[in-house]
């Protein structure tokens, strides 16, 4: 070492390209590094949510619940299944085995257990979410949309643009809109029809149920080939909704859903209410991709918005709340301030 140093000390250019080679190096690593909240970890959990509507805690754990969690029994290095039955709702916690090898394979393969449950019933309209948790499930940035003039459903047409355009930029992984209701065909049946014509509610849903219908009934071998027939009967507009037949006799009238209830376009109903300055509004959660840079990602969300808000009308508020990259923002400014400070006293030193 000491040898090195009295090489140094009389080589004094090569001292000091070595020292500007090296500090060329630390701030390339500063630059091109990423940065982020917190460090990458995996907690090894992962939950599957089922929406079982209207059945009770019981039929949700006898139907969903034990269905689920026998077909999760098959997948190796699972330490521990917990669940619960509520009403409506069926929620499994899996917790994986600590220091697995590859457990990426092991969340693959009970996604695909799960996926592998087909026995459901026939109110389990929608498939169960499997979420895994880990920091990048938190979002780095959100955005607010909300309208002066209580125009909701412009907000809303600008809210569906904007995540559009925000799911696209390089780095964004998601962007989630927990205020968001999804639209849907209501039928509102009036009851003193029902009345008139003498017919019970589960007749309207009994005729409705047959009519839309998709389902395989078997195969046709002929001449050596093999067809499988699928029977299409699904409706494509709300006319086809209207012109159900609910009842019809040969001396008495034809009564069809358009004759009984009105049939329109709607939204499903609202379980929450999200309001933005007092009114309400629309709210969009960015996450981040797990290896990309959060102020990097930020940034390009702002400049993608910024560039949007030009062609939004004035009474269109965007505004940010709950920027993570601010907070790392000012923590790398304090160690980069500090650095500077401990050159400042070395350099004085020397």
């Amino acid at each position: 070492m000491d040898s090195f140093l009295d090489f140094l000390v009389r080589q004094k250019k090569f001292a000091l390209v070595f020292s500007l080679a090296f500090i060329a190096i630390g701030v390339l690593s500063v630059v091109g590094m990423q940065r982020d909240q917190f460090p990458t970890v995996d907690f090894e959990v992962l939950s599957v949510t089922t929406s079982y509507p209207g059945a009770s805690p019981e039929d949700v754990e006898k139907s969903v619940t034990n269905i689920i969690e026998e077909e999760l029994l098959s997948v190796s290095g699972i330490k521990e299944i917990t669940s619960s039955s509520r009403e409506g709702i069926s929620s499994i916690i899996v917790t994986l085995e600590a220091d697995l090898k590859v457990v990426t394979t092991v969340k693959n393969d009970v996604r695909n257990a799960v996926n592998r449950v087909k026995a459901f019933p026939e109110e389990v309209t929608d498939l169960p979410q499997v979420i895994d948790f880990n920091v990048t499930e938190f979002p780095v940035v959100t955005l607010n949309v909300d309208s002066t003039s209580g125009n909701f459903n412009q907000a809303r047409q600008i809210t569906d643009e904007l995540q559009v355009a925000i799911s696209r930029i390089k780095g964004v992984a998601s962007v989630d809109n927990p205020s968001y209701l999804d639209s849907e065909i209501q039928i509102k049946v009036n009851p003193d029809k029902l009345n008139k014509y003498k017919m019970s509610i589960n007749e309207v849903i009994s005729a409705i149920s047959s009519r839309n219908a998709r389902f395989t009934v078997g195969g046709n071998n002929q001449e050596s080939l093999e067809k499988n027939i699928v029977i299409l009967s699904e409706f494509e507009s709300i006319d086809d909704i209207k012109d159900v037949v609910i009842k019809s006799s040969f001396d008495g009238p034809v009564i069809r859903l358009g004759d009984i209830a009105e049939v329109f376009r709607g939204q499903e109903e609202e379980t929450s209410i999200t309001r933005v300055n007092g009114t309400k509004g629309f709210v969009l959660q960015v996450k981040k991709q797990p290896q990309a840079d959060i102020i990097r990602t930020v940034k390009r969300v702002r400049e993608r918005v910024a560039e949007l808000k030009k062609n939004i009308p004035d009474d269109i508020n965007i505004f940010y709340t709950d920027d993570s990259s601010e907070a790392v923002s000012n923590r790398l400014d304090i160690i980069i301030k500090n650095g500077y400070i401990g050159l400042a006293l070395v350099l004085v030193v020397l």
